[in-house]
């Protein structure tokens, strides 16, 4: 594996997670306008970006010690980096911190998934499309308007990267939307910054606050008005916020 050597400079390094579906080149924007502040490490995950799938179903500990290995192979010349986790990005970031104390400085997550409901009547009828989905799309009212049919029923049941998934894929998205981290927060040793906007609609508000409560030393940013992507909407005050942050005690 190759090893990345960063040149000397007292700038704080940023590792970035992104969410499910995101990238490298979906943080191109926010990490140009940050590089001015940090040295700045996006790693993808596999199945996004430039990492393929592996070949067996992953969930959130086989992410985790693949981002481990990453991180090992990067040399840094100053001070241990900040690790920023998005989305399901924040969900591995979480538990990769709790397992791996020694190697970050700080912890930042962005409307971060770390809770997964009980199986309700959204998880249950999310548990139909799953099993049974391609039956639903074949009655007649629904397989004259496929396409259309498919979005409105993910968005119903609360998940729609579930359509955009296929194979392997799919499975690991359905195996990491039901690993809840309740019981690895309170093992978060780190100094944790959660940052949530008020328009999220994929991870409410609420559950920042609640990750607040369990982690011992975590506090919480909201941002007015910005919606799940907030490196997208918002990135001048994300980056103030994270600054801010990075540079403090």
């Amino acid at each position: 594996m190759t090893v990345v050597h960063h040149t000397m400079t007292d700038k704080p390094v940023l590792i970035i997670l992104p969410g499910w579906g995101g990238t490298k080149e979906t943080w191109r924007d926010f990490t140009e306008l940050a590089k001015d502040s940090f040295e700045i490490q996006v790693i993808d995950l596999p199945c996004f970006g430039e990492e393929p799938c592996p070949m067996e179903v992953w969930g959130v500990e086989e992410y985790s010690n693949f981002v481990k290995s990453k991180i090992s192979n990067i040399q840094y010349p100053i001070s241990k980096p900040i690790l920023l986790g998005h989305s399901f990005g924040g969900q591995v970031a979480a538990y990769f911190t709790a397992q791996n104390p020694e190697m970050i400085s700080k912890l930042i997550l962005i409307a971060p998934a770390l809770f997964r409901k009980k199986r309700g009547l959204r998880r249950l009828f999310f548990g139909i499309i799953a099993k049974s989905g391609h039956l639903i799309f074949k009655l007649p009212i629904i397989e004259k308007f496929d396409v259309w049919a498919k979005k409105v029923l993910y968005k119903v049941a609360n998940s729609p990267d579930y359509g955009e998934t296929s194979g392997i894929k799919r499975e690991i998205f359905k195996k990491i939307i039901r690993q809840d981290l309740t019981n690895i927060l309170p093992k978060i040793a780190a100094s944790t910054l959660l940052i949530h906007g008020t328009l999220d609609k994929y991870v409410p508000v609420k559950d920042s606050k609640k990750a607040v409560s369990l982690i011992s030393r975590a506090k919480l940013e909201i941002i007015p008005l910005a919606r799940h992507g907030a490196h997208f909407q918002q990135p001048e005050k994300l980056l103030s916020i994270i600054t801010k942050y990075a540079l403090g005690d």
